[in-house]
């Protein structure tokens, strides 16, 4: 009983953190958007401050009240500067704030707000292409490292069915070492699946929640 409410706190507090990571992804995802309508509002002749006020009236998922907050800001008489880089101070991500920065600059010395905007702007999606492509490579990886964990399950479940039996009468002791590593090693390939595919530990709690609940399943099985 303790076990199986200690379970249910685990992956409880796994939900938490990876729900707390979805949303903050959904912001950086939408973040090129809401660029990419700043751009099209001053390609349409409007100065930089009317574009970003104007993007107040779209929907950008979690990124939306940051993007209000902003616009508000400047709404308020805080200078523009000031309130973009607020903007990026909340969000705290390393991407936005250096496009952030880009912005701030081209605002106080661009004699040409409209072009750097644009080369800002392409800048933002040949990095998320370039974002993509990766994942698109290191898919094969991932599939590799499921494979192997598998095979890993494998390997155990014909351990402790064919061979450990013959060795020993009492397997208690090694049903207790199996599970402990079984779940070990589900925890590690989560994380390290996330690591890789996402830059970031925190992604790995979807692997990690799945190949726990795989790994439970298996030691109820055998």
């Amino acid at each position: 009983m303790i076990e199986l409410i200690t379970l249910i706190i685990g992956f409880g507090v796994l939900f938490y953190f990876y729900y707390r990571y979805e949303k903050r992804k959904e912001i950086i995802n939408y973040f090129p958007k809401f660029f990419q309508e700043v751009y099209n509002n001053i390609a349409s002749g409007m100065s930089l401050v009317e574009a970003v006020r104007k993007s107040k009236e779209s929907n950008y998922g979690s990124l939306t009240p940051y993007i209000r907050n902003m616009c508000f800001q400047i709404e308020w008489g805080i200078p523009f500067q000031v309130a973009i880089r607020n903007f990026s101070t909340q969000i705290k991500d390393s991407f936005i704030n250096k496009v952030v920065t880009l912005t701030e600059k081209a605002f106080q010395f661009s004699p040409d707000i409209g072009k750097s905007i644009k080369e800002i702007n392409e800048y933002i999606l040949l990095t998320k292409e370039l974002e993509k492509e990766r994942h698109t490579e290191i898919f094969p990886q991932i599939i590799s490292i499921y494979f192997i964990f598998f095979v890993f399950l494998f390997v155990i479940y014909i351990l402790f069915n064919y061979f450990i039996p013959l060795l020993v009468t009492d397997i208690t002791f090694y049903e207790n070492i199996f599970k402990h590593l079984i779940l070990i090693e589900a925890t590690l390939t989560g994380l390290i699946l996330g690591k890789i595919s996402e830059g970031s530990y925190t992604a790995g709690i979807k692997h990690l929640i799945l190949l726990g609940m795989v790994s439970i399943i298996f030691l109820l099985a055998i």
